[in-house]
């Protein structure tokens, strides 16, 4: 039986009647149950589930790619939703709750603004949602693997220097450690989700080849933080997604116009943009 992977938020809307938000969410649709790969900033998640047809009835798992809200923006209106089991089991890194701040100037003018997950642990324990802290690469289950806690190499790491956590000096650099992705077992190969790749996709891929054996994947789909490298990174990233021979490229949110236009000159046909509304079957 084939999955069905379906994008629900994204900064772009790939239909009438959806909506596009600042964020990203993904539905994992398998034989062993339904899964969401974060929750987008809350407003497009409702909406588009509904235009789609699709419903959380079986959730089993919610998985987190990081703490910022554009990812976990619409976990309180998932915990509210009385078709979804509970209590619900929701698997992040264990540094999920950092206190996230962005400065970027056109978005933050009064400097460094609060950008983290909108409602707390407690608040979202009382709705039934049970967190799992998990700081390593694991698999959660015979068809899914939380990629996260992987080793770094800083010349693949995107510059974001927006991203910033409070220190006793004021503001540091927030290494986003809470990083995380899924690798999800096909018939033939695997499939990459990204949440926004902040620990560099280059290394998330240097990471399942080498510790995990993964030499081909089936697609790779997700925010890539592209747009914060040097033009240069491009040709390495190419290079990279045709040394794992990948089949099909949905690239969206945090990618960028510039890298995908490139990404699209080169893949052609296996190139597509991951926004609200694609559903892949694989």
């Amino acid at each position: 039986m084939p999955h069905r992977l379906t994008v629900l938020c994204d900064n772009y809307a790939g239909g009438p009647g959806l909506v596009g938000e600042h964020g990203f969410s993904l539905l994992i649709e398998t034989a062993e149950g339904k899964y969401l790969f974060d929750t987008g900033a809350g407003l497009a998640l409702p909406l588009n589930l509904n235009e789609l047809g699709r419903d959380l009835k079986g959730l089993r798992t919610v998985f987190l790619s990081h703490g910022h809200y554009d990812h976990t923006g619409g976990l309180a209106w998932v915990g509210n939703q009385a078709e979804v089991p509970k209590p619900l089991e929701v698997i992040a890194h264990p540094q999920v709750f950092l206190p996230h701040m962005g400065q970027h100037p056109e978005h933050h003018p009064s400097g460094p603004e609060y950008i983290g997950c909108p409602a707390t642990m407690g608040a979202l324990a009382a709705q039934g949602l049970r967190f799992r802290f998990i700081g390593r690469t694991t698999r959660i289950t015979p068809l899914i693997h939380y990629i996260t806690g992987i080793e770094r190499s800083p010349d693949q790491l995107p510059l974001d220097t927006n991203l910033v956590l409070p220190s006793a000096d004021g503001f540091t650099q927030d290494p986003m450690p809470d990083d995380a992705s899924l690798l999800l077992e096909t018939d033939t190969y695997p499939v990459l989700i990204l949440g926004c790749a902040h620990s560099g996709v280059l290394n998330i891929l240097d990471h399942i080849g080498a510790e995990m054996g993964i030499r081909r994947l089936k697609a790779i789909l997700g925010g890539t933080h592209l747009m914060f490298f040097p033009p240069e990174i491009i040709p390495r990233v190419i290079a990279k997604f045709e040394e794992f021979d990948i089949e099909w490229i949905g690239v969206s949110h945090c990618t960028g116009m510039a890298a995908a236009i490139e990404l699209g000159r080169h893949f052609g046909p296996r190139f597509m943009t991951a926004c609200a509304g694609l559903t892949l079957e694989v």
